[in-house]
């Protein structure tokens, strides 16, 4: 059979497979599928191993990339590094007034 791109809904991912719903057409076993997911550029090749109706397994040929498995929400991404910026003030008030006569006698 002819492949053309298809919307389907997929369920139960893990990092080697997942379970995918095509309405309004059966899927057949032993077929292939290449997956683009929307937000990452990586394609997932797969094949499907198991068929139930519109319902399918698809076995990954390879272990999903990092990019593909935060896509799919499977593992969180680093989080960003915080840069705190130390700034020191300068003493005011009372306090001002004390440091420059402690700063004036040790001087």
């Amino acid at each position: 059979m002819p492949a053309f791109p298809r919307r389907v809904t997929i369920h139960d991912v893990s990092q080697s497979g997942c379970k995918l719903e095509l309405r309004g057409a059966p899927i057949e076993k032993g077929g292939t599928t290449l997956l683009e997911l929307p937000g990452c550029s990586t394609r997932i090749a797969g094949r499907i191993v198991w068929n139930h109706g519109n319902v399918a397994g698809v076995e990954f040929e390879q272990p999903l990339s990092r990019a593909a498995a935060i896509a799919f929400g499977l593992i969180q991404p680093d989080p960003e590094p915080v840069v705190m910026e130390v700034v020191q003030d300068k003493p005011r008030g009372l306090l001002r007034h004390w440091f420059r006569q402690l700063t004036r006698r040790f001087a």
